[in-house]
């Protein structure tokens, strides 16, 4: 038993002691600029999206619209685990600083949904009694992309174990992309100015996003291995298909969906367009996708990490073999 008179020998990943490492000059200035750039969902003028002012199906839309949003906006947990993480690898403490902004983030964007839905259709989906045949479908159709979320939380709990933090989050970089250049056209659509402001602010947080996953790769690609760099490549596809079902349509790959789902989903995007919420065409979405793939592949070419294959949008590159429901490890 020791006699307290030595220096403890203190436990392997665990978040004592405390290291105070703030070297990393990119990561400071990252952590500023998201300390800087935050937004208080309370401060939106939430009066202005008036339920009584759209119809039941436009208020049906739009609630599934934000319903199947909240599914990828629902990663404040993913993030507080790779802060867990961070914390007990003794990271730098502006790249622990930064984790503890994203989990602030991403907790907004699933508050910012649930307003939504709640402004436009209470209860939905969960509490929600359909009055008809398609209200019944919509709203099955919801809770079947909520159960794809929840096969994806189990995947991702088990990354940690199977992938270095440097893999895990370089390979974020697609979505992070994608997501940044959608939500800031749909910012410029909408034509409620609610709706508006709450994706022009969402745009900006996906943009620090990218940034972050940038800084990962410049700092670590370098020293990855041939191993690790096909892992990338195969995340980067994982993005895709994952984040396709809000920012395209959803792959053959992981989905298990309704059989009807394609085209209930296209119908309430539809619907809620027309309403006012400034959702992309799906021609639009095809060219914002292929300008983020083009902008992450030109990232990972300096590194000499292929890009994936992404025939859905024409991108050629390497062939990714079908992504299984344990390699689905990324985040929004």
């Amino acid at each position: 038993m020791s006699t307290g008179e030595e220096e403890p020998v203190f436990p392997q990943d665990n978040i004592y002691p405390i290291n105070w490492d703030f070297s990393n000059d990119t990561m400071r200035k990252l952590y500023v600029r998201a300390k800087r750039e935050q937004w208080d969902e309370d401060q939106i003028n939430w009066e202005s999206i008036n339920g009584d002012s759209f119809t039941r199906e436009q208020r049906l839309a739009m609630a599934y619209w934000w319903t199947v949003l909240s599914t990828f906006d629902n990663a404040a947990p993913t993030f507080a685990k790779a802060l867990i993480y961070a914390h007990e690898k003794k990271m730098d403490h502006y790249t622990k600083g930064f984790l503890t902004t994203l989990v602030w983030d991403e907790n907004r964007h699933n508050i910012m949904c649930g307003y939504c839905v709640n402004r436009l259709l209470p209860g939905f989906p969960l509490n929600f009694k359909p009055q008809n045949e398609i209200e019944r479908k919509v709203r099955n159709c919801a809770l079947w992309v909520w159960y794809n979320g929840s096969r994806y939380w189990r995947a991702y709990l088990e990354a940690y174990k199977k992938y270095s933090f440097n893999v895990l989050f370089t390979s974020f970089m697609m979505g992070e992309a994608a997501a940044t250049t959608i939500f800031g056209e749909t910012g410029k659509r909408a034509k409620i100015e609610a709706f508006s402001q709450l994706f022009k602010n969402t745009a900006r947080d996906e943009s620090r996003h990218f940034a972050f996953t940038h800084a990962l790769l410049n700092d670590h690609a370098p020293k990855l291995s041939e191993e690790e760099k096909k892992l990338v490549t195969k995340q980067v596809r994982a993005g895709f298909v994952f984040l396709s079902l809000i920012m395209y349509k959803p792959p053959k790959e992981f989905w298990q969906l309704p059989p009807y789902f394609t085209e209930i989903h296209e119908k309430m995007e539809a619907i809620a367009r027309d309403a006012g919420l400034g959702i992309l065409t799906l021609e639009e979405k095809e060219i914002a996708w292929r300008n983020a793939v083009l902008r992450v592949g030109a990232n990972l070419n300096k590194y000499g990490i292929k890009m994936p294959a992404i025939p859905e949008i024409g991108i050629t590159g390497e062939e990714v073999e079908q992504i299984k429901d344990d390699e689905m490890i990324i985040v929004f």
